[in-house]
């Protein structure tokens, strides 16, 4: 090819051409767990609240339900990047093809870092500050039971007498507006070129250079609506996961009526996952003894084997 702006430019517009179809059809998985918001500023901010309010019969005023930013939890923006750089010579020399995938390599990572980051936002949940002040998944959140009394709530488990720890599961419910985890977008990924014959870089380096960038965030949203486990994947401990979530109660004892339809596992866990979600017979507890007879839980959730969950236990 010869070097010229016209060229140039051409070769510009097939990247865009490129970056914009990749990146349009790249996969992803976030959205089904995470709340996305859009974002006007440097971060957004999200009112503490005391419950989730739900419909009441009206009887005398109005239960007025606080949303306030007085007292708030900010998710703050970051700006990402991914930049290459390509020789002047091997443009010169008709080895454009070469580096194509190279370009859609770009679009494949922007479109998976929303991925990276709610899945990231998940796992540090033990150490990230959430709507009502304490850890996402905590062992002492102020709950309410049936009869309207106030007692602590621990939405993660540990292995009880007898059992081994493992690898860490998520069971989530993903079916309301408001979900665990808020994705905020505040600028959309978009390919640069500096590709000016007399710019620094073509000048002094003889290099072509395209970037990638853009601007997002990712945090914890309602901590009702996901439980974190390290017992083994079992009947038992996926059964009381699931009630300990729909034990959770408004201030006036009516239950949120919480289904978890979602159980997260990292790939070492999957077969546990699927044995559990699909088969006839599956681990009662741990060890090697088995329930007889129908499991209760086939197909009482989906499954997500999600790579980007750390596979190590604990």
């Amino acid at each position: 090819m010869q070097i010229t702006g016209p060229n140039i430019a051409a070769l510009s517009t097939a990247v865009s051409l490129a970056f914009n179809k990749a990146i349009g059809t790249a996969p992803s998985r976030y959205s089904r767990f995470a709340q996305v918001v859009p974002s006007e500023a440097g971060e957004n901010f999200y009112p503490r609240l005391p419950e989730m309010p739900g419909m009441r019969k009206w009887i005398g005023s109005r239960e007025i339900h606080q949303l306030s930013t007085m007292q708030q939890y900010a998710i703050r923006n970051e700006t990402y990047e991914e930049t290459i750089a390509i020789k002047r010579e091997d443009i010169a020399d008709d080895r454009w093809g070469v580096f194509m995938p190279y370009i859609e390599q770009l679009a494949l990572d922007a479109a998976e870092l929303p991925d990276q980051l709610c899945f990231g936002a998940l796992e540090n949940g033990t150490k990230t500050t959430c709507l009502d002040g304490q850890y996402f998944f905590d062992t002492d959140h102020q709950a309410v039971n049936a009869n309207g009394e106030t007692f602590t709530y621990p939405n993660m488990a540990g292995p009880k007498a007898g059992e081994t720890g493992g690898p860490a599961w998520y069971l989530l419910c993903t079916t309301r507006a408001l979900k665990p985890i808020i994705f905020q977008t505040r600028s959309p990924f978009t390919v640069t070129a500096r590709t000016r014959l007399d710019s620094d870089n073509v000048f002094e380096n003889r290099e072509f250079q395209w970037g990638v960038d853009g601007r997002c965030a990712a945090g914890v949203g309602f901590w009702q609506f996901a439980y974190r486990s390290t017992r083994p994947l079992t009947i038992q401990s996926f059964g009381d996961a699931k009630a300990a979530m729909a034990s959770l109660c408004r201030a006036d004892g009516t239950p949120y009526g919480i289904v978890p339809d979602l159980l997260m596992v990292p790939s070492n866990l999957e077969q546990a996952g699927r044995t559990l979600l699909k088969a006839q017979l599956a681990p009662l507890s741990a060890g090697n003894n088995f329930a007889t007879g129908t499991n209760p839980w086939i197909g009482a959730a989906d499954l997500m084997v999600a790579e980007r969950l750390s596979q190590l236990n604990g």
